[in-house]
């Protein structure tokens, strides 16, 4: 070794780096060749005429040897080197699939069908690592997916890809088919069930009922079942002193038009009930669509079954007012007519009963039956004043309680209060005329964002994700929605003409 002289560096480990090694001749060596093989084939052979070092470098990928002749005074020597790793090929990751669609919160396996291979290591497929566990797949947009490997020698390969979070267009399946067809089904059995209820409601009177029928309908049997049900969550809700409280804020639905035997707690029974039955009709749909429902799929349908009952009862009581506050002039011309022919009150009130129907005709029935329960003409006008709650009607009330107090002639006190409430009436028929075009406007300007929105939002399903993805995204819906409310509230209060 000495007579040739010596390597800076005799082998290696595998390597990603550049190799250089120096040799260093020994001072009796007066000229040398080296030859340098890769993979054992000779890749160069360098003569050197003097005994200068040589810096020998090793830059592309394989397995080398270095082989030195040396010539000196004494003779020819020989120094082999061991063996140089070099390997600067990245690994190879091959993807099946190259982006996914999925739901917000959905799970996906992201290594199936993912293969790694280097061209030392083989199957490096176990040694992949991704950044999922970093991406918030609960909230829409696009997420990049990185898969990562990396080989024995350090070389590191990547690739990326995207992962839509977005609600998916499934194919309709066999199961949805029938769930469809289920469901529409049983909308046409309630609406052909209705419109028998219906029927029946107003032949009924013209028919003479048989002495003993012990029979029920599938409506009726059905109705029961529901009530029984009903009553017996009421008696639970009834324990909680919160829930007695929060139902008297539905007494007066139960006064307007619950014919049934409901109470107020009643309302909030149901309210559970339709919660529930939208949280299970949304589990069964996603059951059927294969997917797992994430927390926002679980809290908005019973959100939305919870206060959908609200919406309905109070869309019901504002069309029940408006029909009464309609009738109500009709009501008090009969009266009127009645009092010029010589009939009391109480006939009065009987007749309108009989020839009107609708709400006005069960409040004036309701009237005519506290009247044969023995209650005074001015307790029966206020409890019917506080039911109602129109103005006509405390004028009514006051106006009776005076002329009982202090007599009076009620056919020209009728006929005043008819000249009134028909003048009313005209004036706010005026008042919708010249305002008509002005809430045309308005319920297009309320609309139009909304259908804005849902016709981006049908073009390109994306549009909007990044309010949904980004922090900001939250505080700028936030500030539309308030904004959006607003609007709403002011543009109403405006258009609004109190008379």
């Amino acid at each position: 070794m000495n007579e040739v002289g010596t390597l800076s560096i005799m082998e290696s480990s595998l390597t990603n780096k550049d190799i250089i090694v120096t040799y260093v001749p020994n001072t009796f060596v007066t000229n040398y060749e080296y030859t340098i093989y890769k993979d054992n084939v000779v890749y160069k052979n360098i003569k050197v005429d003097n005994s200068d070092n040589s810096n020998i470098k090793l830059d592309k990928t394989g397995e080398y040897k270095i082989s030195i002749k040396a010539t000196t005074l004494k003779g020819e020597y020989n120094l082999d080197s061991g063996i140089y790793k070099i390997d600067k090929e990245a690994p190879t990751i091959e993807v099946g699939n190259y982006n996914y669609t999925i739901s917000p919160g959905e799970n996906i396996d992201v290594l199936k069908s993912v293969k790694a291979t280097d061209n030392i290591d083989g199957d490096i497929t176990k040694s992949i690592t991704t950044n999922k566990d970093s991406l918030n797949l609960n909230s829409f947009g696009t997420k990049k997916l990185t898969y990562t490997v990396v080989d024995t020698a350090g070389n590191t390969a990547t690739k990326d890809i995207n992962i839509n979070v977005t609600y998916q267009d499934y194919l309709i399946n066999f199961n949805q088919v029938l769930l469809i067809i289920g469901l529409v089904g049983l909308l046409v059995f309630l609406l052909v069930l209705n419109r028998v209820v219906s029927l029946e409601k107003r032949f009924v009177k013209y028919t003479v009922n048989p002495l003993k029928d012990n029979t029920k309908s599938i409506f009726d049997k059905i109705s029961l079942k529901l009530f029984s049900f009903v009553n017996r969550i009421s008696d639970s809700l009834d324990r909680f002193d919160y829930a007695r409280r929060s139902s008297h804020k539905y007494q007066k639905y139960v006064d307007a038009f619950s014919n049934n035997g409901f109470t107020a707690i009643d309302f909030i029974s149901m309210k559970i009930i339709t919660s529930f039955v939208l949280l299970i009709a949304s589990i069964i749909i996603q059951t059927l669509r294969f997917r797992i429902l994430n927390i926002f799929e679980l809290v908005i349908p019973m959100i939305i079954g919870y206060f959908i009952l609200d919406i309905i009862y109070a869309y019901k009581y504002h069309k029940y007012r408006k029909k009464i506050e309609k009738d109500l002039l009709q009501a008090i011309i009969i009266m009127n007519n009645c009092f010029k022919s010589g009939r009391s009150i109480t006939q009065a009130i009987e007749i309108v009963a009989e020839q009107l129907d609708g709400a006005i005709s069960d409040e004036f029935k309701k009237m005519s039956l506290e009247l044969s329960f023995g209650l005074d003409i001015e307790v029966v006008f206020d409890r019917f004043a506080k039911r109602i709650k129109l103005e006509e009607a405390a004028y009514l009330t006051s106006s009776l309680s005076v002329l009982n107090k202090t007599g009076g002639n009620i056919i020209k006190v009728f006929t005043s209060i008819e000249k009134t409430l028909f003048n009313r009436q005209k004036l706010n028929l005026e008042l919708k005329s010249l305002t008509g075009s002005s809430r045309i406007i308005m319920y297009a300007l309320t609309v139009m964002p909304v259908l804005f929105v849902i016709v981006i939002s049908l073009i390109n399903k994306d549009y909007y994700a990044p309010l949904f993805t980004h922090p900001l995204g939250f505080i700028i819906i936030g500030v539309i929605a308030i904004l959006y409310v607003t609007y709403i509230i002011v543009v109403r209060k405006i258009m609004k003409v109190r008379m």
